[in-house]
């Protein structure tokens, strides 16, 4: 998937002057300057009667915002829903985009780990790509390292987003002029023992290994060999995958992480789908998420 086969995004403007997704949108635009940026203002504190009061005050608002970008194809759609994350979910779907960027919430509770915020709940329910940004400025102090964080067990199951998720790392990979690395967590089954739940994989019955380790090594061999990665790229870790990916990043100082959300994988599936959000908040790059349910036809 080149980047340049994208041609139109979706931005969520937060409701303040800071806008993060959209100065990614706008780097994005200097790289290929054909990208249509479709800026997505959500209003869900309204009542009818004040609707044409709102838009006239909104489209003003971008017309100053517009003058501080120099984005050529640039354009503005408001959007009225008292939800949120729907109304701007319902744009991505009705408006035929090929990546929604939103801007991270910052965690602040326990709570907000159980309670989506407007960032998690895309994340989860997004049919298109999407793109999280925490803070576009903090690009400067990062790499060029792009890490596709996979499941080698799920890949083998949701080969069409192994697929799409490698083609894509490896696009954003070369349009930093960087490095593209592999990670697998081999997460404890118990907390207090270092063994994996393989007890439900196909892989383990077909192999014959039920060593945890011995077969994310052979499963990271083969999906090396496939897409014909470096050995010193392709990195089987032990532990949470929310304390082990930020690990990594922080040593490779990854500017994005690649990510798939499958109905069962270890990273992103819908038990563990706070693991991402933890990912997202302990890392200074952005975070690539594409939901296997939006390619399950091709996967069928």
């Amino acid at each position: 998937m080149p980047l340049s086969a994208l041609k139109k995004f979706a931005v969520l403007l937060k409701p303040r002057d800071d806008q993060p997704a959209l100065d990614r949108a706008a780097q994005y635009a200097r790289m290929n300057p054909d990208l249509e940026i479709v800026a997505v203002r959500v209003v869900n504190d309204y009542k009818d009667p004040e609707k044409d009061q709102i838009k006239i005050k909104e489209e003003t608002n971008f017309e100053q915002l517009r003058r501080s970008y120099s984005i050529e194809n640039l354009n503005f759609r408001l959007v009225f829903s008292r939800n949120v994350a729907e109304g701007f979910l319902k744009e991505c779907h009705d408006g035929d985009y090929n990546l929604a960027i939103i801007s991270a919430n910052k965690r602040n509770s326990i709570k907000d780990l159980f309670v989506s915020n407007i960032d998690s709940a895309i994340m989860r329910q997004s049919e298109v790509p999407v793109l999280v940004v925490r803070d576009a400025k903090e690009q400067d102090s990062v790499g060029n390292a792009v890490i596709l964080a996979i499941d080698f067990q799920e890949a083998a199951k949701f080969k069409k987003l192994d697929d799409y998720l490698f083609n894509a790392a490896e696009a954003f990979a070369r349009s930093f002029d960087g490095d593209l690395h592999v990670a697998n967590c081999v997460v404890p089954h118990n907390v207090g023992r270092m063994a994996g739940n393989l007890s439900s994989s196909k892989i383990v019955k077909d192999t014959g290994i039920d060593n945890p380790l011995e077969l994310c090594f052979k499963l990271a061999d083969d999906f090396a060999d496939r897409h014909k990665i470096d050995n010193e790229h392709v990195h089987v870790l032990q532990g949470r995958v929310d304390e082990e990916i930020p690990r990594l990043c922080k040593r490779l100082k990854a500017r994005m992480v690649c990510m798939g959300t499958t109905p069962r994988s270890t990273f992103l599936g819908t038990v563990n789908s706070s693991a991402s959000e933890l990912v997202l908040e302990q890392i200074n790059g952005d975070v690539f998420i594409v939901n296997a349910e939006t390619l399950k036809d091709e996967n069928d």
